[in-house]
């Protein structure tokens, strides 16, 4: 393996498997990146080690055993030679899967070496073998708590039996108590690193997870909501703008819902209809139907109207709901004084063609119930209550070409529009309601 190329589909491979090699339970779940770097530096610490026993075997006089030692510097550079063979040679998978077992060897073996030093170095320069107690710490770092616990107190013990059994030791008390301190402390400082780095691990791991599945279902997801906002926007073509602008914002369930509002109604008939039909084609029929939608329609969308509906030669609309106005009955008023005029020569040229029609408006302000109604399939979204049937009155009793509107309409315009009041008027189901002729 060529163990510097951790971004390899081999180490990728080996991280994936699960860790179950011999003796896995005792080393935390790390990834290669962190193997590889542990045992760089094991490769490093043996090397230094086994060049501190010769140095000190062969210059530094007062060792007590210096053939011994040279065996003990010997050993440590054949095990260092061992490490970097097991990072060259095997795959990933295998060092992956075999690396809890050959630290917890090494680590529990620097126990008794770190021992064996001491005693071959004797009391005068026994400090030299903290060089092989600096493995300590990693056992905090990499293995679970109490086999780390266990290489520790291997190498305190071992330190404590040659300063107590060899004689030349000042004070063996305090120095292996300063031996034993030094070595927790540290240990301990990285057990509580490696506690956090776990938990930190675990956090990223979850959030790799997290955003692999984010981005596995990212294109279907955007899709979805593709293909939903066409769908979405396709109700333009069958709901008036402001029906569909409220079906699509962000609180269109709020602004669907049943409510109460003060609108203006709108409704306009043709004149002659029912016996035009009669008399004529349908081709005919259809054309001029077209010809009075889209002349009325564009009207109604340019004062911001929401259409109601469209019953054969019938059209309702009101202001006022779902978008809000101040004035709505002034607002309706002057739609239809804007309409009058298209409606005039619309009527002109069919009598021209010899068709006899005309229209007739009604328009009523008040309160209604706004809502969604119908069944699964088939939803409209529409004004209800006194104030619609008044308006549909109204438009049926006007005479060819007129416009009649309510009293309360009439008292919104504050004499600003030249209104006549309608006598006798004789409306279905509503008996004679103050009624005015707009001018």
């Amino acid at each position: 393996m060529r163990f510097w190329d951790l971004s390899s589909p081999e180490v990728a491979a080996a991280d994936a498997e699960p860790w179950d090699g011999p003796m896995a339970r005792v080393m935390r779940t790390v990834p290669m990146r962190v193997l590889v770097q542990q045992w760089v530096i094991s490769v490093v610490l043996s090397v230094q080690a086994s060049g501190a026993a010769f140095v000190v075997a062969g210059s530094l006089p007062g060792v007590v055993h210096p053939a011994a030692m040279r065996v003990i510097g010997c050993v440590v550079l054949a095990v260092s030679v061992l490490v970097l063979l097991g990072l060259l040679l095997p795959s990933p998978r295998v060092l992956r899967r075999y690396s809890p077992l050959a630290g917890l060897v090494a680590v529990l073996s620097m126990g008794f070496v770190s021992s064996a030093a001491m005693w071959a170095v004797g009391p005068h320069f026994g400090i030299v073998t903290v060089f092989y107690l600096e493995a300590l710490p990693f056992a905090f770092y990499l293995f679970e708590l109490r086999w780390a616990l266990l290489a520790a107190a291997n190498a305190i013990a071992g330190c404590g039996v040659v300063m107590f059994a060899q004689d030349g030791w000042a004070g063996p008390v305090v120095q292996w108590a300063t031996v034993a301190s030094t070595v927790v402390a540290v240990s301990w400082i990285l057990g509580v690193i490696a506690q956090r780095a776990d938990r930190l691990a675990t956090s990223e791991h979850a959030a790799r997870l997290e955003v692999a599945e984010l981005n596995r279902t990212l294109e279907e997801r955007v899709a979805t909501q593709v293909e939903e906002i066409e769908r979405l926007g396709g109700l333009r073509r069958f709901l008036t703008p402001q029906v569909a602008d409220a079906v699509l914002s962000a609180d269109g369930e709020e602004l669907i819902r049943p409510h109460r509002q003060q609108i203006a109604v709108f409704f306009c008939d043709l004149r002659g209809f029912t016996a035009f039909t009669k008399e004529s084609e349908p081709e005919e029929v259809v054309a001029d139907l077209d010809q009075y939608y889209r002349t009325v329609g564009e009207v109604l969308q340019r004062h911001g109207a929401t259409i109601g509906g469209y019953a054969g030669d019938g059209i309702m609309a009101y202001l006022g709901d779902p978008v809000p106005h101040a004035e709505p009955a002034r607002a309706a008023v002057a739609m239809v004084a804007d309409l009058r005029a298209p409606l005039d020569a619309l009527v002109a040229e069919w009598q021209r063609r010899g068709h006899d029609l005309s229209y007739g408006i009604g328009l009523a302000y008040g309160y209604a119930t706004l809502g969604v109604v119908g069944f699964d399939g088939r939803y409209d979204y529409t004004p209800l209550g006194g104030v619609v049937n008044l308006a549909a009155r109204l438009c049926g009793g006007a005479a060819s070409g007129q416009v009649l509107v309510d009293h309360a309409t009439y008292a919104e315009l504050d004499r600003t529009v030249a209104c006549a009041p309608v006598e006798g008027l004789e409306l279905k189901g509503l008996g004679t309601p103050r009624a005015y002729a707009l001018g």
